[in-house]
């Protein structure tokens, strides 16, 4: 696999210290050789001068901090033009450079700023910069000979750049590939705590809960009636806590225990649902489920947590004797609540006689 399509911005470091020294020190090279040039060349300071230095020491900052992998296509158009406008900007300035024997300074920055662009993954544009710089130095000399000679010094700096990203690129692929296996053994070695720490959990939450009970069993002691009670309850809520975590809160499993003990049939499931719901709407769905169970006073409760994607997200049924009552929550947090007076009949119901109707 090719990292990063080419970018080999991991050797400028990600640390911001890095990457201040990085341009202080391609700025500095560059401030140097323009200094130099400029005093050979007794070339007084002018507005073009400015320019031109300023249009070319902002393309080698953004080509170093810009995050995109490679640089992104606008900011290395800019990058690459900056050399050949900085020289047709300054270009009074290229002549004289030349009769002085010295280097033409625009053309040395430009250099510094097109190698850095070759090692963020333009070539293209990298060598186009390139060859720009070069016609815009002979331009700006008037076809002076040793113009075609001074205008290579940005070919030298790319050409030594895409050797180096060359010889670097596989080096750097291995250690990429390194980089993906550690984050996947990482991830992996995290996944196994995570399951070990939740397996400890809950095995502590059962022999803190059920330890008590489970001696009295081993011990063959004869359980009184409000024990065996007390074990169908706690059978139940250890129950509930494994078919649907989502809806095992201390509010939720006390109201589901005093229902069971008003003799309510309570099944609590958790399809998954509420794993990507906000915590309003979780706990709206925690004091529906807590009211239905309060306020019914006989027959059986069904409380279910709907897989993701489907438009509600849970649903209370109440079946009683005397109809069904359906609660649905749906994931804008809407309440709806269905009525059904007319519950089947039992086969020993089946008589022209009228029934009278089942209170609730």
């Amino acid at each position: 696999m090719r990292p990063d399509n080419g970018d080999l911005s991991r050797l400028l470091s990600g640390r911001r210290s890095t990457v201040l020294t990085i341009i202080a020190v391609v700025l500095a090279t560059d401030a140097a050789v323009m200094i130099r040039s400029v005093r050979r060349a007794e070339i007084p300071m002018s507005v073009s001068l400015v320019a031109a230095a300023a249009l070319i020491v902002a393309a080698t900052v953004v080509v170093v901090l810009d995050m995109g992998k490679p640089i992104h296509t606008y900011p290395a158009v800019f990058v690459a033009s900056a050399g050949p406008v900085g020289i047709l900007i300054a270009h009074d300035q290229v002549t004289a450079e030349l009769h002085a024997h010295t280097s033409v300074w625009t053309a040395y920055m430009a250099g510094s700023a097109l190698a850095l662009l070759v090692l963020r993954g333009r070539n293209v544009l990298a060598w186009a910069g390139t060859a720009a710089t070069w016609l815009a130095v002979v331009l700006a000399a008037g076809g002076e000979p040793t113009a075609y000679v001074q205008a290579v010094v940005p070919l030298v700096n790319v050409a030594i750049a895409a050797a180096f990203a060359a010889i670097m690129r596989p080096t750097l692929r291995s250690l990429h590939e390194l980089e993906i296996e550690s984050t996947a053994r990482a991830a992996k070695h995290a996944r196994l705590d995570a399951q070990n720490a939740e397996r400890k959990r809950q095995l502590d939450r059962l022999d803190r809960r059920a330890r008590p009970m489970l001696e009295r069993i081993a011990a063959a002691v004869p359980f009184r009636p409000d024990e065996r009670e007390e074990c169908r309850l706690l059978e139940a809520e250890l129950r509930d806590e494994l078919r649907a975590p989502q809806l095992s809160t201390p509010e939720v499993l006390g109201a589901a225990r005093a229902a069971r003990q008003r003799g309510i049939e309570v099944m609590l499931l958790d399809d998954g649902g509420l794993d990507v719901a906000s915590s309003r709407i979780r706990t709206l769905i925690h004091d529906v489920v807590t009211r239905e169970l309060d306020n019914t006073h006989r027959g059986q409760v069904t409380v279910r947590v709907l897989p993701p994607g489907r438009p509600n997200l849970a649903t209370v049924l109440v079946d009683q004797p005397c109809g069904n009552r359906r609660t649905e929550i749906n994931r804008a947090g809407t309440v709806t609540v269905t009525l059904d007076r007319t519950p089947p009949l039992r086969a020993d119901e089946h008589s022209d006689a009228p029934k009278p109707r089942r209170a609730c």
